[in-house]
């Protein structure tokens, strides 16, 4: 089954953030998603295991690249659906679940720095997929856009003028994602519940989520 993986060499650009907001969404669908946590932190394995409070998300973690190998497969095969969330810096763990995914999402923030490093993660991507020979495809997720902003138009247009894979959905810095790592609940109004749920609708185009259970 399909095989998300979020990931960027640069640490703190969203990727739990995201990984967490997509596995409660489909979840909340009926979705049959498995979370596993690459990252030594352990943030999206904590946030599943102690703070969420809406239907059942299987999560794991699991940072040694040796267990991971042999592990991300099983869990592919058990779940309708596996989110992989990976640490913040180039490592064998993250690579492994950027090698094993069907579609890898590299969240950006606003900055030059992170601009950079998604640069060389979709380049890093695509040496693996040569290597692997098949597709996998990587799609920037802008995230913590400030609308109307210089720094967010800017980057937006770096994005641009790199001619850099991305998604049309753009997360933004709204309260409700750092709620969501205290409350446990997903956002069911406002723009951060608009934007999760278009996040889903685009990855769904693509081919890359299991339609909903009720559909």
């Amino acid at each position: 089954m399909p095989v998300l993986t979020i990931a960027n060499t640069k640490g703190g650009c969203g990727k739990t953030t995201i990984a967490t907001s997509l596995a409660a969404a489909l979840a909340g669908e009926g979705c049959d998603v498995g979370l596993l946590d690459a990252d030594p932190n352990g943030g999206a394995h904590r946030w599943a295991t102690t703070t969420y409070t809406g239907p059942t998300v299987a999560s794991y973690a699991e940072p040694d690249k040796d267990r991971l190998a042999d592990l991300l497969p099983l869990l592919a095969d058990r779940h309708a659906l596996l989110i992989a969330d990976t640490a913040g810096f180039g490592n064998l763990a993250a690579t492994i679940c950027m090698v094993g995914a069907d579609a890898v999402l590299i969240p950006v923030s606003p900055g030059e720095g992170d601009v950079v490093e998604a640069r060389k993660t979709v380049g890093f991507v695509e040496g693996l997929a040569r290597t692997a020979r098949r597709p996998i495809p990587a799609r920037i997720v802008p995230n913590r856009i400030r609308r109307g902003t210089t720094l967010s138009r800017h980057t937006l247009a770096e994005i641009e003028a790199l001619s850099l894979p991305r998604l049309q959905t753009a997360l933004s810095e709204a309260v409700a994602y750092g709620e969501l790592g205290f409350s446990g609940a997903l956002p069911l109004a406002g723009s951060a519940a608009a934007e999760i749920a278009a996040l889903v609708a685009e990855l769904r185009s693509q081919g890359w989520l299991p339609v909903p259970v009720n559909a």
